[in-house]
C-alpha cells in the first residue's frame, strides 16, 4: 500500500472545519451572542469559524479574524473573504500575546482549537481580557479534552496510536503534550483572573453511511495526517500493520466502508468574563 501524500496544514484545516460545522452552527447559536456586537477571532485558520460568527452576530456586527503571517491571512480572505462585506468581516495579521486593538475596545473574543499552541498562555489570556469591554466575554473552544473514537472495537490500538501522536507533539507543545495543555484550559483560564461562567462539552457522532465531510476529515486528517507515516517509528510493527488494513484507503478493510462504522469526537466550550 502507498504512502498518502500529507496535505497542507490549511486544508487539514478546513476538513476539520467542514467535519465540525453542523455542530458549530449550534454551539454558536448556544452562546447568543448579542446582534451587532463586535469580536475577535484569535488563530482564525482559513476563516470559516470567523465567517460563522460573523453570520450570528447579524449585519450589524463585526468579526476581527487574526493569523500570526500575512500567508495565512490570505488564505482566509481567498476562502471566504467574499463572503460578507469587509464592514462585517475582516482578516489581519496579529499575535495572540501582543494584540494590536485598544482597550476594551470589543464585545467578546472567540480562540478555538489555538490556545494549546500558545506557549504564553497566561499573556494571551491577559490580552483577551484587556481587549474585551468590562462584562465582556472570552470564549475558547478545545475540541478532544476527552478522546475521541475512531476505531470502533479495536480501542487497545486506538490507545497506542493516540499515545505516539501525543509524545510526538511534545516536541512542539513545551513542558506539556497538546494533549496535556488542552486539559489545563480551565485552571490556565482561572488563574488569568478570568470568571468562568460555563464549562460544556458537545459531542460529535457519525456513522455509516458517513457524509462526504466525515469520511474526508477522517481519512485525510486522522487516519493520513495525524495517524501516517509520522507514527510509523513510534510504535510496534504489528501495530502499524494492524492500522494500515483498518486506515489505508486503497484497504480491503478500512474500517470506513464498514456498515456498522461510527465515530465520536468531543468538543468543549469555556466562556468566561473579565474579572
Amino acid at each position: 500500500m502507498s504512502a498518502p501524500e500529507v496535505e497542507p496544514f490549511t486544508r487539514a484545516l478546513e476538513r476539520m472545519n467542514r467535519f465540525q460545522e453542523p455542530e458549530a452552527h449550534a454551539f454558536i447559536a448556544d452562546l447568543a451572542l448579542p446582534p451587532g456586537s463586535s469580536g475577535l477571532d484569535v488563530g482564525c485558520g482559513v476563516g470559516l469559524y470567523t465567517l460563522w460568527l460573523a453570520e450570528a452576530v447579524g449585519p450589524r456586527g463585526l468579526v476581527i479574524g487574526i493569523e500570526p503571517s500575512a500567508e495565512r491571512v490570505e488564505e482566509a480572505r481567498a476562502l471566504v473573504g467574499d463572503r460578507l462585506p469587509a464592514s462585517r468581516l475582516e482578516f489581519r495579521e496579529g499575535d495572540a500575546t501582543k494584540l494590536d486593538i485598544a482597550d476594551a475596545a470589543l464585545d467578546w473574543v472567540w480562540c478555538g482549537d489555538v490556545l494549546h499552541h500558545v506557549q504564553e498562555t497566561a499573556r494571551a489570556l491577559g490580552e483577551f481580557a484587556r481587549v474585551v469591554r468590562p462584562g465582556g466575554r472570552i470564549v475558547v473552544k478545545e475540541s478532544q479534552l476527552l478522546h475521541g473514537l475512531f476505531l470502533p472495537g479495536h480501542p487497545a490500538l486506538e490507545r497506542r496510536l493516540r499515545q505516539a501522536e501525543t509524545d510526538l507533539s511534545r516536541h512542539e507543545g513545551g513542558e506539556y503534550s497538546f494533549e496535556e495543555r488542552r486539559q489545563r484550559t480551565l485552571g490556565a483560564m482561572r488563574a488569568a483572573g478570568l470568571v468562568v461562567e460555563s464549562f460544556r462539552t458537545y459531542v460529535l457522532e457519525r456513522r455509516a453511511p458517513l457524509p462526504p465531510a466525515a469520511r474526508d476529515y477522517l481519512q485525510w486528517v486522522v487516519f493520513d495526517r495525524n495517524w501516517g507515516p509520522r507514527l510509523r517509528d513510534r510504535i510496534a510493527p504489528d501495530d502499524w500493520k494492524q492500522r494500515s488494513a483498518l486506515c489505508d484507503a486503497d484497504s480491503p478493510d478500512l474500517v470506513l466502508d464498514g456498515p456498522d462504522y461510527y465515530c465520536f469526537y468531543p468538543i468543549s466550550l469555556v466562556v468566561a468574563r473579565r474579572g
